[in-house]
């Protein structure tokens, strides 16, 4: 399937091209020009004219203003300012253009010290390329009152006071550095906004209701990555790979490949996740909002009926992927009760809000960038080679079989991880257009990226859109923000890590491909060449929003928003291969065929949509008082429909086969059913839907003493009709001490600051009918009978869980270098929900019940110094380290002091809910050689363990979760045209267990190879080894400690090298060079046996890969 192929990406391509041609045509307006040819004429007479004009009003004091005055002017074709500058240059005359309104005011020659009022007016620029900046705040410094620049970045504003000349005007802006200026003499002002190259004076967006502040005036824990922090030029298909270790408190695992699900941990895990393992479970998942629309998020669906880890198992995909890195304006991460409690019952496992990038004023800016690089799989796993493994074979055959005679051999040593494996390419281009006039701005972005995977056969192309339109009327503003994605997937190498006999050549002696006799997996080259697994995805995210301004205190916006995904999932097990040929056969015209060749098909079509409006305000009172907040609504909805088909055995089972198709068995003889014999259907619908109030308010006193209240009620489907509906709310304190009077002849302090923050969230997102009792509908029933069973209890006592959340920290800035920040946070987590075995005589096995507790507490600390910042050389580093402890606090309802029979999976009380379960491993008894294991302080040999142990036996043995993690980043500059950019991640602690499979399962090497590891077995008395003598009946314990590796590691995961290359008298507006390498090398702290496997072999199931690259990014 190619991309041609869709006419839904014709259509989009058409749109596209259709709003890069409506830019163009809104880029080239030009601003109303004026012609005046006056000669010693009244300015009464200039000022009708101008009117008449330009439909422009002009309003002025005729007790001021001298209209009699004669006048002389001449310009043709300019621009209004330039002519009225012209008109009333000599004369005692200002004048200000708001809207299209021009005031005009006597210029006073009262002393300053005489002065009460005074206008003032100045514009905003973009330092960079001198761009008008709107939106942007100019308040009288220490308070909230001021204006807010125009379309055009202009501002007006009348100064009040007794001491107006040292009035200071403080000017900020999203992404950019807060300026101050004294007011002095001066009426006419012009800020250059310059980028912020820091966190210091930073604007943040605390929620995606429209709220904003200066990152000193924030009261909540909030961290920030802006445009310049977030490294798009690491290659990588979506953000979450990026950001990964650069902020504190959030942790991102990806182990399941490219375009695979991530798992996003902020200050630890916010709810159980399933403890038996099936598709159900409470989302563990941030809150992700992009530009004010939540996400979907793909999870199991929820009926067990779909068997979501066996045959019909569906690929989840990562839904970050939607959106190309290249478009992110910010991405930022809520934490604490102060910051996410007006998410309500949504916001326990935090918030990440994402913006995109918008138009900027000014012409049209044209950008493209192309990136290609290779990609390799590092620290493989190691098997054992041919030789090895008949070694092993005939031990194992000799050590069960009296007897035996070895079986020499065959000199085939096939390393399938090589022929599996191979040199990847990466490749990614991205262009875009933004501008912006008085009225409308646009930015339109479009990226595709190709990958042809390590893995030999899979690859990936995904093709990301962006469109924002905003347009401004009078009061009114609008926006259209269109995110359009496509992601093909096609990985038929799905046994790429599988371990294949290497004493078997995948070629027979005629080429063809050898049978490896594995069933159900086959020849893995035969199945890249001979099988299909394509996954393809449609998404659309995108919303609508408009606002009003009422006055400069009071406004209201609205916004609709839409996640949209259709996904297809297509598999072929060819009959070619042993990966399609199954037991059995089937008669068709006379004619027998074997039941060969296998078709799945998943498709998953979802809608979440999400409608808000509120209303904002933010009002000064007597200068020292400022209060702002936002009262408002929300009604969401979510409908998920999911479908899957599998047929079995077809005529031509070498062929695409529908599933209609299979096995059409027409022997009166057999039972079997022609229509419908091994073709399996289903469906499965879910739909949630929410209606919410949320309110928040902000106060704070000469921006001293802050306070920030938050409160939302929901109402949920998800729930029974007596615990539908939760109350949630927050509030939080902080202190600028560095405001304070007594602080401001301490030098060389730019900001102290203490916070503190307490309140509740919770979590809804457990699928859409965990607390009805739900049934299957079956066509194949009871003796063939059409019928329907209980599938799900019902429990209309299912509730919400609730996280309250208590959060204090300290942030302290100083020299104008560096920024430390600290914080310690508690999580208690109550009626978490969990599932619990019930009597087979209800029609039931288990029900879900909010029947446990926990709590996560941890400290968070990260710092940014800028050690040098020279014009010739900068140099600055950041770094974060957290810290998470966990335990469960209750458990209700247990038949065992553990919460499940799998004692692997369970959770105990006083533990934490990583806790790995298992026996203590004491050796390989020498003179034996068996496993020992501990029980009690005593030693017993392993072949006890099923008469002597118990569940209750079990003991900690280690814990996933890290002590400590965190991230660094160094960037360095030289003389602002070369940067160097190194950026790492790192874990303190934690432990990984290992598949006994790999190394110790001899019972499984007629079909598989084993780790390398496996070759250190036990041959004679006295022998010193790992593993123990290879024989079948060896007592296999999967949780043995032996198993265990301490994850602790360091990685550069990735160093970028660019140069901007010095445009001069070109088209080329920037033009910068660059080499990059991302998962550049681990360490860890348990080293590898000299060949062996260790820690950094094992890590990763899905092999991590590294990649080189060389690109440029250009503006023009």
């Amino acid at each position: 399937m190619t991309f041609t192929e869709h006419s839904y990406w014709q259509k989009l391509l058409l749109t596209f091209g259709i709003v890069l041609l409506s830019i163009n045509t809104f880029s080239q307006s030009k601003d109303k020009t004026i012609t005046l040819n006056f000669k010693e004429q009244p300015l009464s007479q200039v000022i009708r004219f101008i009117e008449q004009q330009t439909n422009y009003r002009i309003i002025y004091n005729v007790s001021k203003i001298d209209l009699n005055q004669k006048v002389t002017v001449s310009v043709k074709n300019s621009t209004l300012e330039n002519a009225l500058t012209k008109l009333f240059k000599d004369r005692k005359i200002s004048f200000f253009i708001q809207k299209e309104q021009i005031l005009l005011l006597e210029i006073s020659d009262k002393a300053a010290s005489q002065e009460k009022e005074r206008f003032i007016k100045g514009i905003v620029l973009d330092s960079k390329d001198k761009n008008p900046v709107p939106g942007a705040t100019i308040l009288i410094k220490g308070t909230s009152t001021g204006a807010i620049s125009d379309s055009n970045g202009k501002f007006v504003y009348l100064l009040k006071g007794n001491d107006i000349q040292n009035t200071v005007l403080e000017v900020s802006y999203l992404g950019t550095k807060t300026q101050s200026v004294r007011v002095g003499n001066s009426f006419n002002f012009v800020f250059n906004m310059e980028q912020v190259t820091d966190e210091l004076d930073q604007v943040v967006i605390t929620s995606s209701y429209g709220t904003k502040k200066l990152k000193e005036e924030i009261v909540g824990s909030i961290s920030t990555l802006n445009a310049q922090d977030i490294a798009v030029e690491q290659a990588s298909e979506s953000i979450d790979k990026i950001v990964g270790g650069q902020i504190a408190g959030v942790l991102i695992e990806n182990t399941s490949g490219i375009g695979g699900p991530v798992k996003i941990n902020i200050r630890g895990q916010g709810s159980l996740s399933s403890l038996t393992n099936s598709n159900l479970g409470t989302s563990t998942q941030p809150l992700i909002i992009v530009d004010g629309v939540i996400m979907s998020e793909e999870v199991g669906i929820d009926s067990q009926f779909f068997d979501a880890n066996g045959t019909f198992s569906e690929n989840l995909s990562n839904p970050l992927a939607q959106i190309s890195p290249e478009n992110i304006e910010s991405f930022t991460v809520l934490k604490d009760a102060a910051a996410v409690s007006i998410y309500g019952a949504d916001g326990a496992n935090g918030v990440i809000l994402i913006t995109t990038k918008k138009g900027k004023k000014g012409k049209a800016k044209f950008g493209f960038s192309n990136q290609l690089g290779i990609s390799s799989a590092i620290n493989p796993i190691k098997y054992l080679s041919g030789s090895q493994y008949n070694d092993l074979r005939n031990e194992y055959l000799k050590n069960r079989q009296t007897n035996y005679t070895p079986v020499p051999y065959n000199g085939i040593n096939t390393d399938w991880f090589d022929l599996l494996n191979v040199t990847g390419i990466y490749n990614k281009y991205n262009f875009n257009v933004s501008g912006a006039n008085s009225k409308f701005s646009y930015r339109s972005s479009l990226s595709y990226l190709a990958i042809d995977e390590s893995q030999k056969g899979n690859r990936t192309k995904q093709l990301n859109a962006g469109i924002n339109l905003g347009y401004r009327l009078d009061k009114f503003d609008f926006g259209l923000s269109l995110n359009p994605s496509y992601i093909q997937k096609d990985a038929p190498n799905i046994y790429y890590s599988y371990a294949f006999v290497p004493t078997i050549s995948p070629y027979n002696a005629d080429g063809t491909f050898a049978t490896v006799g594995v069933l159900g997996l086959g020849n893995p080259l035969a199945a890249i060449e001979q099988n299909k697994n394509i996954t393809n995805s449609y998404g659309l995210l995108g919303s609508l929003n408009a606002s009003y301004e009422f006055s400069d205190f009071l406004s209201f916006s609205t916004l609709f928003g839409i996640d949209y995904k259709d996904k297809t999932q297509d598999r072929y097990f060819s009959g070619a291969n042993e990966s399609g040929q199954y037991n059995g056969s089937f008669t068709l015209g006379g004619m027998q065929y074997p039941n060969w060749g296998r078709r799945l098909l998943n498709e998953r079509n979802s809608t979440k949509w999400n409608w808000q409006g509120q209303a904002l305000f933010n009002k000064t009172l007597n200068l020292n008082h400022n209060i702002d907040g936002i009262l408002g609504f929300e009604l969401s909805n979510d409908k998920a429909n999911f479908s899957y088909s599998s047929g079995r055995g077809f005529v031509n089972p070498n062929g695409i086969n529908n599933v209609q198709d299979a096995i059409r068995d027409d022997d009166p003889l057999t039972t079997v059913d022609e229509t419908l014999a091994n073709q399996t259907f289903g469906d499965d619908i879910s739909y949630s839907s929410r209606v919410s109030f949320f309110s928040q308010f902000n106060y704070n006193y000469k921006k001293r003493y802050y306070f920030l209240g938050n409160f939302r009620r929901d109402e949920s489907s998800v729930f029974g009709d007596d615990t539908n509906v939760a109350l949630n709310g927050g509030a939080g304190l902080s202190w600028i001490v560095s405001n304070e009077d007594f602080m401001k002849s301490s030098t060389g302090i730019d900001l102290l600051k203490f916070k503190i923050s307490y309140g509740t969230t919770g979590n809804s997102r457990i699928g859409s009918y965990r607390s009805k009792g739900l049934y299957i509908l079956s066509q194949n029933g009871y003796n063939g009978a059409e019928g329907s069973f209980p599938s799900e209890a019902p429990n209309g006592q299912l509730s919400w869980e609730k996280n309250t959340k208590f959060n204090a920290g300290v942030d302290f800035n100083f020299l104008g270098r560096v920024e430390l920040s600290l914080e310690y946070f508690y999580d208690d987590l109550k009626d978490l929900i969990t599932s619990r075995d019930i009597p087979t005589e209800t029609g039931y096995s288990s029900i879900q019940l909010n029947a446990a507790s926990m709590y996560n507490k941890g400290v968070e600390f990260s710092t940014r110094i800028k050690w040098l910042q020279s014009d010739s050389f900068k140099w600055t580093t950041s770094f974060n380290i957290s810290t998470v402890e966990n335990k469960v606090t209750q458990l209700i309802g247990l038949g065992s002091e553990f919460s499940t029979s799998e004692v692997a999976l369970a959770q105990k009380v006083g533990y934490s809910t990583s806790t790995i379960w298992g026996i203590k491993w004491a050796g390989v008894d020498p003179a034996t050689g068996r496993d020992l294991v501990e029980k009690d302080g005593q030693i017993y040999d392993a072949a006890t363990y099923t008469s002597l142990f118990t569940a209750a036996d079990w003991v900690p043995i280690g814990n996933n979760q890290p002590k400590a993690y965190g991230g660094f980043n160094n960037n360095f500059t030289i003389n602002n045209a070369i940067v160097l950019s190194i950026r790492g991640a790192f874990q303190l602690g934690g432990d990984y267990l290992v598949d006994n499979s790999l190394i110790s399962k001899y019972n499984i090497t007629s079909n598989r190879n084993l780790s390398v590891n496996a070759y250190d077995y036990w041959r004679n008395q006295g022998d010193v080894v790992s593993q123990p003598l290879v024989i079948s009946n060896t007592t296999l314990i999967p949780n043995l400690s032996k198993f265990l590796y301490d994850a602790t590691y360091l990685k550069i995961s990735n160093i970028n090298l660019s140069y901007n290359v010095p445009i001069k008298k070109t088209f080329l507006d920037a033009l910068s060079v660059f080499v990059d390498v991302s998962n550049v090398v681990y360490w860890y702290k348990d080293k590898s046996p000299v060949g062996r496997n260790g820690i950094r072999e094992f890590n990763f199931t899905y092999p991590q890969a590294r990649t080189i690259s060389l690109g440029f990014n250009t503006k023009f």
